[in-house]
């Protein structure tokens, strides 16, 4: 989780073999081909680098949003919701005191990834906004056979407002009348058929938070739906967090300074080595059984 959050950047694609691998890690986990007898016994440290570092900080953005919309965010590496996250870790994480987690750098990490995860979320946002206040603002389209309707009643109400117009300047008040409320009856009944013949204009809007779209017409028990929802709970937490750790302005890896705190994170940096050693060994001993299979098939 060192890296640096690039916006937009999408990783190539993986086939089907690689995917299907990971779905296995996911429900099965990523020893599951190991016997118990070689796997690694110890437990996981901080510097894991199976350990979501997030978690720890309490806000995984990777748990949050899991089987939301925004899990396809190009930040969201795949690998990431495939992380452990150990509520003792995290317990023990919190156990510690500022200057100890200062020296890890994590708080730093999940600042800059909930930064680029909310300049990302943003940039969606707003450019739904764009379309669905064009949208809105465009009057919606009368069918051609109310606007012919329409228009004929518009020629006859003309035509009776001139003839009540012309009977009024002969002396004819009673015939005049006659015709201008034949006339404002009318008009009446354009109105109705204009109000009736409208399509009605649901309008669309986007929340600043989630990024989730409501219409007007939705009622507050919608609304509440909406905001009970994973993703609009997720991003609020994130959104909470981040400003969090702004106001915090946590320092990166190793930022204390103190030689102690390096030789800590020196000392999990050579544990994570020899579990990336043990991961290695076990992907090619994987690959050695599944070739194994594929030439006995």
């Amino acid at each position: 989780m060192g890296r640096g959050f690039t916006k937009g950047v999408k990783e190539p694609a993986k086939t089907p073999q690689q995917l299907m691998r990971e779905q296995m890690d996911e429900l099965m986990g990523k020893t599951r081909d190991v016997p118990l007898s070689e796997r690694d016994a110890r437990p996981p440290s901080f510097a894991d680098p199976e350990v979501d570092k997030f978690y720890l900080c309490g806000c995984s953005p990777y748990e949050l949003l899991k089987g939301t919309k925004s899990e396809s965010l190009p930040q969201m590496e795949r690998d990431g919701f495939l992380q452990q996250r150990s509520e003792a870790l995290r317990t023990a994480w919190e156990e510690l005191p500022q200057e100890e987690k200062d020296k890890y750098g994590y708080e730093r990490q999940l600042l800059d990834f909930l930064q680029a995860l909310v300049d990302e979320q943003d940039r969606r946002i707003a450019k739904t906004k764009e379309r669905y206040d064009r949208e809105n603002e465009a009057l919606p389209a009368i069918p051609p056979e109310t606007v012919a309707q329409i228009n004929a009643l518009k020629e006859e109400i003309r035509a009776l407002q001139a003839q009540s117009e012309a009977l009024g300047e002969q002396g004819d008040v009673d015939a005049s009348m006659v015709a201008f409320n034949r006339a404002n009856a009318l008009q009446m009944q354009m109105q109705e058929v204009e109000r009736k013949g409208t399509p009605a204009h649901k309008k669309q809007f986007v929340d600043d938070i989630s990024g989730l779209v409501y219409a007007s017409t939705d009622n507050e028990a919608r609304l509440d739906d909406l905001r009970s929802g994973k993703q609009y709970k997720g991003w609020k937490l994130m959104r909470d967090k981040l400003a969090e750790l702004r106001q915090k302005n946590p320092p990166a890896a190793g930022g204390a300074g103190s030689s102690s705190g390096k030789g800590r994170v020196e000392e999990d940096r050579r544990h994570d080595d020899r579990r990336v050693s043990d991961r290695r060994y076990d992907d090619r001993r994987y690959d050695d059984r599944r070739g194994d299979e594929r030439r006995h098939d």
